[in-house]
């Protein structure tokens, strides 16, 4: 593990490349640029004091892809990719979301289920502007829905690692399923065992924690809405507004309640 010491700019240059499509619209990729630097900007002076402002382990600060990264992943589009990408972030160059003042925790995920999801549900802490939010569009992305088999001995095998206690009868393994108003599992009842959908999420690879699960032929399906937490900014769905005409600043406001965009002194 190394520390290096990088400028904004590029940092936000390869979380962006990382985290989001190049081919996106300006204006969604404006509002991620916006997120990741407020992110980022918050991350960073939580952790004043320590070796390092932040990682790039994207489980927990964002995902990042260096100069020699991006020439893999884009080829020969990187001359223009970058160039796109360099005039996103000059246009949202030290601006911050702020709620009260503060730098938000500007989480965003890639494809809500239909509504996004309120931090208080997934992780357990409320934040004011991370509530749940109407992002309908999601179910346009052709990505939206997924699905996941697992044979019965493979799901017998992974319920007693988990703890669970299953018995002979596989059609009796799966109980209520309790879901937010979003439609994240909240609750499901496995052999009479209690799991977040956070857990199942894990452990089955899901895409998300908003699924349904049923059995039939030996095998148990997990039908998954979404992909990512589900908490603060879609970005399927703020490319959506973008290219439907909406700007960063609309995009921002919709998937953040109450906040205000400010430029730093």
């Amino acid at each position: 593990e190394k520390v290096e010491n990088i400028k904004t700019e590029e940092y936000l240059l390869g979380v962006l490349a990382a985290e989001m499509a190049a081919t996106n619209n300006a204006e969604a990729l404006k509002a991620q640029a916006l997120a990741a630097y407020t992110f980022a900007y918050r991350k960073a002076t939580q952790n004043k004091g320590s070796e390092y402002d932040l990682t790039n382990d994207s489980s927990l600060d964002q995902g990042y892809i260096d100069a020699e990264g991006r020439k893999a992943k884009w080829g020969e589009k990187q001359t223009e990719y970058e160039k796109k990408l360099k005039d996103v972030i000059t246009a949202v160059k030290d601006m911050l979301i702020v709620y009260d003042n503060q730098p938000i925790f500007a989480a965003y995920h890639a494809i809500s289920p239909g509504n996004t999801e309120s931090a208080e549900n997934v992780w357990g802490s409320a934040y004011p502007y991370l509530k749940s939010k109407s992002s309908a569009y999601d179910l346009l992305c052709p990505q939206f829905l997924s699905e996941v088999k697992v044979t019965t001995d493979d799901f017998k095998a992974k319920l007693k690692s988990l703890g669970a206690t299953p018995g002979e009868d596989a059609a009796k393994f799966i109980g209520k399923n309790q879901k937010t108003t979003a439609g994240t599992v909240k609750k499901i009842t496995l052999c009479g065992k209690d799991f977040t959908g956070s857990q199942l999420r894990t452990a089955f690879n899901l895409r998300s924690a908003a699924f349904d699960l049923t059995f039939s032929n030996n095998t148990f399906v997990f039908t998954v809405n979404g992909y990512g937490h589900a908490v603060g900014m879609s970005q399927f769905g703020a490319n959506y507004m973008a290219e439907q005409g909406s700007t960063y600043m609309d995009i921002i406001n919709a998937y953040y309640d109450g906040v205000k965009i400010v430029k730093l002194k």
